[in-house]
């Protein structure tokens, strides 16, 4: 069974598919006090869900924030990775089990046993939320439930499965066709190899190097008779380049993320400066997805989507202060507080927060902030 709440006026994510009719809200499982959910759990429950993130399949006993964050740090004190999973399975998977969706792109905390060892804590950070919460006996019956609810997944092809060798990064054909060799070599099996972005041209999406990767059609052919796959990354930046027709045509489209004040947001990535292709925007996202035909047609069937959290290097705004800043400590006599003021504020450049709140995402004929989805 599936009970269906509805808090404030959420954001439309489409990420439940089947028809529920909503319910009216009551505290009989879990205590609402504000946007905050409380559940009590017992002595040996355990608590399964929130998809890809750090620690054991037992999330009790830590603090998990769903805000997709490009950290390459996986640490088990990490609360965030690169995806965010906001569902979640409790009680005794017997008789009495529980399934908790929490449908907002905004960011959600969820203390399970961590401030307090008995209690599950599920806490939003604005009013406009939707939850499912899904009774079953078992985690099976849950499982089934929430995936009727979300819709069948994509299913990778078979090769996919296989072993993938991925390494920043092959900077010509010759590497790639070595680590091949080596791997016949070893008899080792191997079923795709990851390009990263020294195959495109000054890094830029859509294109290809053609002094180190010269031979880039026959190549892929080369290796589907190996019976590997090369996937090639693309990034989420584009770079920001007079000429450059990826970029001309998101700019003469209005396809970018924006900035307060409605123009281009400009941000650091692999390229230098480059514009965010705004993905919630439905023209902008046909439009982005069609140019993987160019690699497509070279055979491609595969790709590795990167630095989509987004990822940013620094804004060309906040640059700006920071070197601004930095001008002035130039004529200072360094002493031990403004020597770590300097080098702290250095450390503010990349995937700051204020940059994540301060550009602008076209969803559904509205306008939202960064951070709110």
């Amino acid at each position: 069974m599936v009970k269906k709440y509805v808090f404030g006026t959420p954001i439309e994510t489409d990420a439940v598919v089947k028809e529920i009719k909503e319910t009216i809200w009551n505290d009989e499982l879990f205590k609402k006090e504000g946007n905050v959910f409380q559940y009590s759990l017992k002595p040996d429950e355990i608590v399964y869900g929130l998809g890809e993130n750090v620690r054991g399949m037992n999330k009790r006993g830590w603090r998990y924030v769903s805000n997709c964050s490009d950290n390459p740090n996986h640490c088990e004190h990490t609360n965030s990775l690169y995806g965010a999973h906001n569902f979640i399975m409790m009680g005794d998977g017997v008789s009495e089990t529980y399934g908790l969706f929490v449908d907002t792109p905004g960011t959600v905390i969820f203390d399970v046993g961590y401030t307090d060892i008995d209690r599950l804590s599920i806490a939003m950070e604005n009013e406009n939320y939707k939850i499912y919460l899904i009774e079953g006996e078992t985690y099976q019956d849950v499982v089934r439930e929430f995936r009727e609810m979300i819709g069948r997944s994509y299913i990778a092809p078979r090769w996919a499965f296989g072993y993938g060798q991925s390494r920043w990064s092959y900077e010509t054909a010759d590497e790639v066709r070595e680590v091949v060799r080596e791997y016949r070599k070893r008899d080792i099996p191997i079923d795709s190899i990851y390009l990263d972005i020294d195959y495109m041209e000054r890094y830029k999406d859509f294109t290809i190097n053609r002094d180190s990767f010269a031979d880039f059609e026959n190549l892929v052919e080369e290796m589907k008779k190996e019976n590997i796959h090369l996937v090639p990354i693309i990034d989420g930046g584009v770079k920001k380049e007079d000429g450059y027709d990826v970029y001309e045509e998101g700019k003469e489209n209005g396809y970018f993320c924006r900035d307060e004040n409605g123009e281009d947001f400009v941000i650091g990535v692999w390229p230098g400066k480059c514009c965010f292709p705004d993905m919630l925007n439905d023209e902008a996202r046909r439009w982005f997805g069609d140019k993987y035909r160019i690699l497509i047609d070279k055979g491609i069937d595969g790709f590795w989507n990167d630095m989509n959290e987004p990822a940013i290097f620094y804004s060309e705004k906040r640059l700006k202060r920071v070197f601004d800043k930095m001008e002035e400590y130039k004529t200072k006599n360094l002493d031990v507080n403004t020597f770590f003021e300097m080098t702290d504020l250095i450390g503010t450049i990349s995937n700051n927060p204020e940059d994540y709140a301060s550009f602008y995402h076209n969803y559904k004929g509205k306008r939202y902030r960064h951070d709110q989805v």
